[in-house]
């Protein structure tokens, strides 16, 4: 997802920045910052998604938060909890020195490299994924889906960090990455919790496993960018790097021109902070209509935040990926549940794990038999850059 001028064309961040720090008087001389219509109306969307899940957190579960973190942890011990108590549990001082390390780690390794974001920029984004790993927590244990947070990062980083262009990428680096870890370590300890995996096996196989993870990750990073030209370029086709340039128009948009001049007042996006009001106050109408007919079996399904948050996460994929998901999701979570319900039951959920499986063994597949041998499929299936075009235009406005 690009930013653009007012006449369509790309936007150069060099234009509007003065010895690498921005200049308002060369922003206005130059051209204010367009995005695409589809960025731009996600945006209003994610501020609704954002206080949706606040609203529905507290109005739907802000008893039972209070509740659960007043009792004691043995309370609600079922039989699989009884069980696992014959394995040594993990020491709480256990977690505060691995916590305590790693902050100051990446504190270091950020500061150390002269990033720019002081200090106090990567606590708040530790913060950030204590405030919210609860309610985030809630949600994906209902739903099975994680709403990406992203935009907490980018409004933080807009008004704390504004003219720290890398105060978004810390922000999203060590909050929503650092939020999204320990959900995913509290689903292996719920899995290992039923199958009985002692709990220290449990963190040594997750400290292990990252340990791993960040080094082969990080040199396939350093290789892929001495091996393909023009990587995350346009001309890299298709090796565009559709995350990797959503950052970065975000840190334009959030950090380097700031929130005041993009959807402040005078600005054609300024409408979209109603999404903050609309996101308040849709989920107390669902939650009385559902207390109201709670018979409506439908009705008991309309979950807000779920539904609003789905659709934030249109940029950066394709256009073609939503409708096939809504399509798929259709046949077989409506139409095969409803008339074929045994067989859904047996076969839906073996299915879609083997299709994931297929997916993943297709790629390296295709990497080691096409790709290695400079073999390339060119058909309108993959070209999903070029399958909706009018995806990517800027949204003109005076």
């Amino acid at each position: 997802m690009d930013v653009f001028t007012t006449n369509g064309t790309r936007y150069d961040i060099s234009k509007v920045m003065r010895d690498g720090v921005f200049d308002s008087q060369a922003y206005d001389n130059y051209s204010p910052l367009r995005m695409s219509l589809e960025f731009s109306w996600v945006y209003g969307i994610g501020f609704a998604a954002l206080m949706s899940i606040l609203v529905h957190i507290g109005i739907y579960n802000g008893k039972e938060i209070i509740t659960r973190l007043r009792e004691t942890k043995a309370k609600h011990d079922d039989i699989h909890g009884k069980l696992i108590t014959s394995y040594p549990s993990v020491k709480a001082w256990w977690y505060m020195v691995l916590l305590i390390a790693s902050c100051a780690t990446g504190i270091g390794v950020g500061i150390g490299a002269g990033i720019g974001v002081p200090w106090w920029g990567y606590m708040l984004s530790f913060a950030i994924a204590i405030v919210l790993v609860i309610p985030v927590g809630i949600i994906q244990a209902i739903s099975n889906r994680q709403p990406g947070l992203s935009l907490v990062a980018e409004l933080l980083s807009g008004v704390v960090l504004q003219g720290i262009p890398t105060g978004y990428s810390i922000l999203k680096l060590y909050g929503h990455g650092s939020l999204a870890q320990a959900l995913s370590y509290a689903q292996d300890m719920k899995l290992a919790h039923y199958m009985k995996i002692p709990p220290r096996h449990v963190m040594i196989y997750q400290l292990v496993g990252i340990v791993v993870s960040v080094i082969i990750q990080t040199c396939l990073f350093f290789w892929l960018i001495d091996r393909i030209p023009d990587m995350c370029r346009p001309e890299g086709y298709p090796w565009v790097c559709r995350s990797t340039n959503l950052v970065y128009s975000a840190s334009i948009i959030w950090n380097l021109i700031g929130p005041m001049k993009v959807f402040g007042e005078g600005s054609p996006y300024s409408p979209l902070l109603w999404g903050f009001l609309f996101g308040l106050v849709l989920p107390i109408p669902v939650y009385y209509l559902q207390r109201r007919f709670p018979n409506q079996t439908w009705l008991q399904h309309v979950y807000v935040p779920v539904i609003l948050s789905g659709i934030v996460g249109l940029p950066p994929m394709p256009s073609v990926d939503f409708p096939m998901w809504f399509l798929f999701g259709f046949v077989f979570n409506f139409i095969i549940h409803r008339y074929w319900h045994a067989w859904w039951q047996k076969y839906n959920f073996t299915l879609s794990a083997g299709l994931d499986s297929g997916l993943a063994l297709s790629g390296i597949l295709q990497f080691l038999a096409l790709a290695q041998n400079g073999l390339k499929l060119d058909w309108w299936g993959n070209q999903v850059d070029r399958q909706c075009t009018l995806s990517k235009k800027p949204w003109i406005s005076p």
